[in-house]
């Protein structure tokens, strides 16, 4: 048995070791975009985020009076029926044709030679080769849609993920400084006259904490002073269609690309960024995280549908 047992003892040892080294290298791959990304796309964002706010309330505002789901629904809809034209005039619509055509041949090809084993492995090599030619003319769309409807997600994400808070509710707030190693005794928080403050700000190792109470519907600031400087963080106690930014974001393009309705916090605050913690949508189809499964299912439904109206291959 102990031969058994140390091999049993290797083998979860190597698999730990490579579990620990793959989400390792995720990790620096992660970080290494984001310190390659962060100089191109954080000054865009920072011009295109108040833009795409502002249409994202007219938007909003005409579809506030419809129920949240059928909102979703419609919004769903629209957004894959828009994404069909513009995929058909970004890619290679020739070479999609020509890839998918060789992809149904030689799956044909199969059927009917299957028992010829050369044909079968020419067939499959031309399957794989086609679709790696399919892959190369459906990336070059994706690239470029990616910013614009990651920013569409961005905005949706302020009314479905979360809700206000309602008067008497309580939350969280987070002050995270852009040293970690740095002390948050000198945070101070003062509420405004809509919110009050529950417990004052506890310092810890980088950050800092407390606890406000809804007092009156409205969209409230409060005003955090790090060191000689002073930041507005936005609270909104109201209805549940109110558009709600749960992060103001530091200069990090990633947290401005999820969090786009407040303007980046300055380097020179010293603060990386303030999180509030609302609370989120339950319903199931239009709740905090559900509600971009549907949008997934309902946009692909959509584009899927009209693609012969444009005479778009997808």
């Amino acid at each position: 048995m102990e031969p058994l047992n140390g091999l049993l003892l290797w083998g979860g040892e190597t698999v730990q070791f490579c579990w620990s080294a793959m989400v390792a290298a995720v990790e620096w791959s992660f970080h290494s975009m984001a310190w390659l990304l962060n100089p191109l796309l954080s000054p865009v964002l920072s011009i295109l985020n108040p833009v795409f706010t502002v249409l994202g309330n007219l938007v909003f505002g005409v579809f506030s009076f419809l129920p949240r789901w059928l909102g979703l629904s419609v919004l769903s809809v629209a957004l894959g029926i828009v994404m069909v034209p513009c995929f058909g005039f970004l890619s290679n619509q020739r070479g999609i044709s020509r890839a998918k055509d060789d992809i149904k041949a030689n799956l044909l090809a199969l059927k009917l030679f299957k028992d010829d084993l050369g044909v079968a492995f020419r067939c499959q090599g031309r399957i794989l080769w086609a679709i790696l030619r399919l892959q190369r003319y459906v990336l070059v769309p994706i690239l470029c849609l990616a910013l614009p409807v990651t920013m569409t997600l961005g905005q949706m994400g302020l009314r479905y993920q979360w809700r206000p808070l309602q008067v008497g509710e309580s939350a969280v707030v987070r002050i995270a400084l852009a040293d970690p190693s740095s002390n948050a005794r000198g945070v101070g928080v003062e509420s405004p006259a809509g919110l009050s403050l529950e417990i004052p700000p506890i310092a810890g190792r980088g950050d800092a904490a407390c606890r406000i109470r809804a007092v009156q519907p409205g969209r409230h600031f409060l005003k955090i002073a790090v060191g000689g400087s002073s930041i507005d963080k936005e609270v909104v106690v109201g209805s549940e269609m109110t558009r709600v930014s749960a992060k103001r974001p530091g200069r990090a393009w990633v947290d401005q690309l999820l969090h786009p309705a407040e303007s980046s916090l300055p380097g020179a605050t010293g603060v990386r960024s303030i999180d509030i913690e609302y609370p989120h949508e339950t319903h199931w189809f239009h709740g905090a995280d559900w509600w971009v499964l549907s949008l997934f299912i309902l946009s692909m439904a959509a584009a899927y549908a009209v693609s012969p109206v444009f005479r778009v291959r997808l």
